[in-house]
């Protein structure tokens, strides 16, 4: 007996499409996917090809109904897990971004203040009374004997070929404060534990990252697409191998993943060189010497400290957020690890797609949804007309 879209219900229209586009892409599990899906509706359609009568009809759409929704409720939920894992690291790459960041500002900006202190320490024990004026003396009359000796060696290579007096002989015309900056801001030994800062976060970085994906892998429990409602149905799905996938060392497979296929490496060797100490030009900027006490000479000379500590740490935030490296694909620091973040995520899913999906990927199984989605339209049409005549 004919009923609305009987044609589109017998035939699965709904699911051509996807089964050929899933077959092409998996043949085994595409055939797994469409061999199940016929089998659970196997008594529905065959009580709709006997029907004789409206009533007997009826019932078997009833049937065919409650099967679809039953199958499709087990591809919903497996959807629906994964899409609410992403949401989760969605949510959560903004506070491990920040995290990075903050760490390094931190950690730097504490460096940079025990500096600070040891110059000030140094500063107390050197301001004599006539300390600015010793400054004062270096710069002026210092200068003049410097530019003395390069004159009587320039004239004297001129006529005997090489230099009479020493330039080792030289007078060092830096003030106090540029000699402790020299000391305790730019040296090897600062650039290197800024660079160990820098590191450290990057582990930390890599630690949350880790954490977070081994806390929100797919419940494979709650992902049914593997056991049918239907007991005779046998899918020949090997859930064991999608298990194996989601173990503590998922995130850890992620990271390292990310690592060598993006440059993490060479990231990390780019920043050792982005943040080398500034020059003490930039730093200082114009020190002012010469004041009548002893404490005045004191309290300028550690705000020259205090403004070149600051310089130096402002320098080091700009190079992170704003200066493009080349080997950072032309971004900052912090642009870079942003973007990072989400390659992650994206990375992430892909891990678990060839888990639980083997060739296909999350998209199929929307497609194969919206496929559910249609056949139930038919069969509720069938139902309405039927119910209206």
């Amino acid at each position: 007996m004919e009923f609305a879209y009987k044609d589109e219900i017998i035939n699965f229209k709904a699911f051509e499409d996807i089964f050929l586009e899933m077959i092409a892409i998996d043949p085994d599990l595409g055939m797994n996917i469409k061999n199940s899906i016929y089998a659970s509706m196997a008594e529905s359609h065959a009580s709709l090809v006997k029907a004789n009568n409206k009533d007997q009809i009826y019932v078997s759409l009833i049937k065919e109904q409650l099967h679809t929704q039953a199958q499709s409720s087990q591809y919903l939920a497996t959807t629906d897990e994964i899409v609410q894992k992403k949401n989760k690291l969605l949510e959560s790459a903004p506070s491990i971004y920040n995290e990075l960041l903050d760490e390094i500002e931190k950690k730097a900006f504490d460096l940079l203040q025990k500096q600070k202190l040891k110059m000030f320490n140094g500063i107390e024990r050197d301001a004599s009374f006539y300390s600015g004026l010793r400054d004062t003396t270096k710069k002026t009359g210092g200068t003049l004997f410097n530019t003395a000796i390069k004159g009587i060696n320039i004239v004297s290579k001129e006529f005997q070929g090489k230099d009479i007096i020493d330039r080792t002989q030289e007078l060092n015309t830096n003030s106090i404060v540029e000699n402790l900056l020299e000391k305790h801001l730019n040296n090897p030994i600062i650039t290197e534990q800024l660079n160990k800062i820098f590191l450290q976060a990057i582990k930390s970085y890599e630690k949350n990252w880790i954490s977070l994906i081994n806390t929100n892998v797919p419940n494979t429990k709650r992902l049914s697409t593997y056991s049918y409602i239907n007991s005779n149905v046998k899918v020949n799905f090997e859930i064991g191998a999608a298990e194996q996938v989601f173990t503590v060392g998922l995130g850890s497979a992620v990271i390292g993943s990310i690592g060598l296929a993006m440059g993490w490496h060479t990231m990390t060797y780019a920043m050792l060189n982005v943040f080398p100490p500034i020059a003490l030009a930039a730093a200082v900027g114009t020190v002012l010497v010469g004041f009548a006490t002893k404490d005045s000479a004191a309290n300028k000379r550690k705000k020259d400290i205090e403004d070149a500590v600051n310089r130096y740490f402002n320098n080091y935030r700009n190079q992170m957020y704003f200066n493009k490296q080349s080997s950072l694909q032309d971004k900052s620091f912090a642009e870079y690890v942003e973007n990072l973040g989400y390659k992650i995520i994206d990375e992430t899913l892909e891990q678990w797609e060839k888990g639980l999906f083997g060739l296909l990927q999350i998209e199929h199984y929307n497609k194969l949804n919206r496929a559910f989605e249609k056949h139930l339209l038919y069969i509720q049409e069938a139902l309405y007309q039927i119910e209206s005549e």
